[in-house]
């Protein structure tokens, strides 16, 4: 083993691994002495098909083992269930994993859940059109970002008990995301991404601006509204209380791509919320820094 394994299937993950007491199992384990094992479950940023995403452009730069799990455009309501928390718990309490990578939580306050927030604004009630600001104090009433708390609480909660329990070294880690700068852009589909369906479908998106055109003036007010829903909201009121050293900060942490340098590039994205390949290499890289610094000492040098 001298290369990233890793694997979409959990049933080529126990592949990888070998069976109890085989040569395989002895081999994986004594390759993971020096190098880290990383469950990555959530949404498009982890699980886009289109091009190398975030999760593909982290284990890209670690020599190692991973598991990608997740679903594109999945919100985190609908990932940490109290099912799926429990199954994902007790196979990270199974397995060696290091460390659980997770991107959830953009999606909530998206689409038909942002039009929802904002249905007074939208034909034909027609009601006039307000600021970011006072857009964002609508959107902080409707309380959308305690729900995501709560989901990644009782996510951390059962990983604490099940798995940081049994190996104190254990992590785990979430992401805030980077500054939107192409606001109604729309992501192109192409027969090389998806195949033929693309014929079909052409386009998808925008998910923030479509609903918030009829309450914002403008694209650059839609901006300012970005920033306060990623930063002043899901970073801010999700990401920081959940790290505060008072609740979970012994295990869980997360990097902040508000202000990388260049990723404000709109070369760099590819659709309204999504990069590109090179702005997720950009984000990638920061992302391997925040999680080799917080693995035990012997795996951190399975880093590019």
């Amino acid at each position: 083993m001298d290369q990233m394994n890793w694997t979409t299937r959990w049933e080529t993950w126990r592949t990888l691994m070998g069976a109890p007491s085989s040569l395989q199992r002895k081999r994986v384990e004594a390759f993971l002495q020096t190098r880290p094992s990383l469950l990555y479950w959530g949404d498009s940023w982890f699980s886009t098909p289109l091009y190398l995403n975030l999760a593909r452009q982290s284990i890209l730069g670690i020599d190692g083992m991973a598991m990608l799990i997740g679903k594109p455009g999945a919100t985190a309501s609908e990932l940490f269930t109290a099912s799926r928390i429990s199954e994902i718990a007790g196979r990270l309490r199974a397995w060696p994993f290091d460390a659980l990578c997770l991107s959830a939580g953009g999606n909530d306050q998206l689409s038909e859940r942002l039009a929802k927030v904002f249905a007074a604004w939208a034909p034909p009630n027609g009601r006039a059109k307000i600021g970011a600001e006072e857009a964002f104090d609508v959107l902080l009433a409707a309380k959308g970002f305690e729900v995501i708390r709560g989901r990644y609480a009782a996510l951390l909660e059962a990983l604490e008990d099940k798995v940081l329990s049994k190996r104190p070294d254990f992590r785990v880690f979430g992401h805030g995301y980077a500054p939107l700068t192409r606001i109604g852009a729309k992501g192109d589909l192409t027969v090389q991404n998806i195949g033929l369906i693309a014929w079909l479908k052409g386009d998808v998106g925008p998910w923030l601006w479509k609903p918030m055109r009829f309450v914002l003036k403008d694209e650059a007010e839609g901006k300012r509204f970005a920033d306060l829903l990623l930063q002043q909201g899901f970073r801010d009121r999700v990401l920081r209380p959940l790290a505060a050293a008072d609740a979970f900060g012994g295990f869980f942490s997360f990097v902040d791509f508000a202000a990388l340098p260049g990723i404000e590039d709109p070369q760099r994205w590819y659709d309204e919320i999504h990069p590109t390949e090179q702005g997720f290499a950009v984000l990638a890289k920061h992302l391997n820094a925040h999680i080799r610094d917080r693995l035990p000492a012997a795996k951190r040098g399975a880093f590019s």
